[in-house]
């Protein structure tokens, strides 16, 4: 598992998921989950599966993103959230190279502040999040977020999950 933060990857050249995101999900020492702030827009090679993910008012979407060629596919998941209706800037990911069990989205813990997306394989969930810069720092809600909805959770499944964010 890491984490990366593209700094507002821009779709048109897609050099930062090309160059950045491919080297951390493919190879020899590829990582399993990348959970990935300031997303920009997925990658324009990545294809829409289609499948349907209830939010809380923040549209998630699931990819398939091919990081070699059609006759020999390496293919990852991309679950991404466009959270910045302004600038598109600081969206979240996350990449997989299994497709998910269950996706999970948290509204945000405070006014301005950002959601919370994850996702479940198996016993486990991972969390990307983005905090609120500076002084109005929302990280320890985040965890606390988190930490909440999986303890307060009605379904046993949930609760006995392993989480990280």
């Amino acid at each position: 598992v890491a984490t990366w933060n593209l700094q507002g990857a821009s779709a048109t050249t897609e050099s930062k998921w090309n160059i950045n995101v491919r080297q951390l999900v493919s190879g020899e020492n590829a990582v399993d989950i990348l959970a990935v702030q300031e997303a920009g827009s997925p990658p324009s090679t990545a294809v829409d599966t289609g499948r349907v993910i209830p939010s809380p008012g923040i549209p998630v979407r699931e990819l398939i993103w091919n990081l070699s060629t059609n006759s020999k596919p390496q293919q990852v998941y991309i679950y991404f959230s466009a959270v910045d209706a302004l600038g598109g800037r600081v969206n979240l990911a996350l990449v997989s190279n299994r497709q998910a069990d269950e996706v999970f989205v948290l509204s945000p813990v405070r006014q301005g502040g950002r959601p919370l997306l994850g996702i479940r394989i198996g016993n486990d969930a991972f969390f990307t999040a983005h905090a609120i810069a500076a002084r109005n720092n929302d990280a320890p809600e985040l965890v606390e977020e988190v930490y909440s909805f999986f303890r307060d959770s009605r379904d046993p499944v949930h609760q006995a999950l392993n989480w990280m964010i």
